[in-house]
């Protein structure tokens, strides 16, 4: 459906005060019936004959004779008793209530409980999902959040989620106000989950009422229902996100791994040489007859770790290559690589251009300690370079640190991918869906 059905409360009720239990005849039918709301009960609906009775007076005169083709069954039948909130309520009315929404209609069910000694209280029902509801004592604050309309209660900001108007189709037992099929009433509903703040207009009057989502297995225990309730289909618009509930410890676990990651790489800094074992400036000559050169031997000292070969060359719309060596002095073996240092600039029709850098940076991953030098062989279609060699040892790497950071993130990015997910949908039932974090392609594309 486009919008979850709204919770209507009836109108405001008296305080209770504890009276005796009352039983009379329908005088439709002459079943017999009983009134557990005292005093208070103001119409009956016989489930016999669908009579509605007004008992408000000793006439017992009937409101309305209703026979419906269809009957509803409760899900908890009239007369169960259950702890909600620590108090015992004893279920006396059903209804079922409905929205029409483009043409397409939507019915729930509303439980009418009652405890002498707290009054009234509500369940209401649709698709599996449940709330608690109670007249408020207040009246909400209105306040305008974003551009949709919102309400503070509570302590709490609640947004706007739907408006309709919403006919009682069937009715069972006993309520406080004289209740009749195809009584309507526009309702509100704003959310802030796991709550639910719902106005109720009618021609008369304007109720609130507060419901807090309860989850069902929890539901039938405390009324001992025998059968299963029905399983839960789509999102309520007050059902608390499963993701919400989990980002606290979320939070503090990614609050852990950070901190260890930056422990880890503050601890890689500290015994890291970073130390410069060899550097010198060179020319390269294109005329010049020789091809290679190599440098003088420098000690690779500590434990096996990288080797960086900085070069710079002072290139200008040109390039040049430098294919080079580190070479144990002592075993020969070598560690071959090349690098090329290009750079280019310019101006066009877009303004001015760059491309390139005159400096560039060789890492050799884990090179053991000796003794060492570099051969190189510089190549170039300039005719005059000069260049520089700069040779560091054991050099702190900032590579796992920037590995282990993108995937501790991974898993909060998702995961806020998943809640927005369920956001989306619960609010695609509303008067204000989201926009979707992939617009969809239109017809006309």
């Amino acid at each position: 459906m486009d919008g979850e059905p709204e919770i209507v409360t009836p109108p405001p009720i008296p305080a209770a005060r504890p009276t005796g239990v009352k039983t009379f005849h329908c005088p439709g039918c002459g079943s017999p019936l009983t009134v557990r709301g005292m005093s208070q009960t103001e119409s009956l609906a016989c489930g016999s004959c669908g009579s509605i009775i007004d008992i408000s007076n000793e006439s017992f005169r009937i409101i309305e004779t209703y026979r419906a083709r269809i009957r509803h069954e409760p899900l908890i039948p009239l007369g169960a008793r259950g702890k909600l909130r620590g108090d015992l309520f004893e279920v006396i009315g059903y209804m079922r209530r409905g929205i029409e929404v483009e043409g397409v209609p939507y019915e729930w069910s509303e439980y009418l409980l009652f405890n002498p000694y707290k009054g009234f209280r509500w369940l209401t029902e649709y698709n599996g999902h449940w709330n608690y509801v109670k007249t408020t004592t207040h009246i909400p604050k209105a306040v305008l959040w974003s551009d949709q309309p919102a309400f503070d209660y509570l302590g709490q900001r609640f947004l706007h989620f739907q408006t309709a108007r919403a006919t009682v189709n069937y009715v069972l037992g006993e309520f406080y106000w004289k209740v009749q099929v195809g009584q309507a009433c526009q309702v509100s509903d704003f959310v802030a989950p796991p709550l639910i703040l719902s106005r109720e207009v009618s021609d008369d009057e304007i109720t609130w009422s507060i419901g807090e989502y309860l989850d069902p297995e929890s539901l039938r225990r405390s009324f001992q229902l025998t059968s299963s309730l029905p399983s839960r289909s789509g999102i309520a618009p007050n059902q608390p996100s499963p993701f919400s509930l989990q980002t606290p410890k979320i939070k503090v676990a990614l609050g852990y791994f950070l901190l260890a990651v930056v422990l880890i790489q503050i601890l890689v800094l500290l015994l890291s040489q970073n130390r410069l074992v060899y550097q010198n400036e060179y020319a390269y000559h294109q005329s010049s007859s020789e091809k290679s050169r190599v440098t003088d031997v420098f000690e690779l000292s500590g434990r096996p770790s990288n080797v960086v070969v900085a070069t710079r060359a002072n290139v200008d719309n040109n390039w040049m290559y430098l294919s080079m060596a580190l070479i144990n002095d002592q075993n020969g073996v070598a560690y071959d690589f090349g690098r090329e240092i290009s750079h280019y600039h310019g101006r066009d029709s877009d303004g001015a251009w760059t491309e390139g850098s005159i400096t560039d940076k060789a890492v050799l991953p884990s090179v053991p300690s000796g003794r060492y030098y570099l051969r190189i062989e510089p190549e170039s279609p300039a005719s005059h370079v000069s260049y520089s060699i700069r040779v560091y040892r054991d050099v702190p790497s900032w590579s796992f640190f920037l590995a282990a950071l993108g995937a501790i993130l991974l898993f909060p990015v998702f995961y806020w991918w998943r809640q927005r997910t369920f956001e989306y949908h619960r609010w695609l039932e509303s008067d204000h869906p989201m926009k979707p974090l992939i617009p969809k392609e239109s017809d006309d594309d």
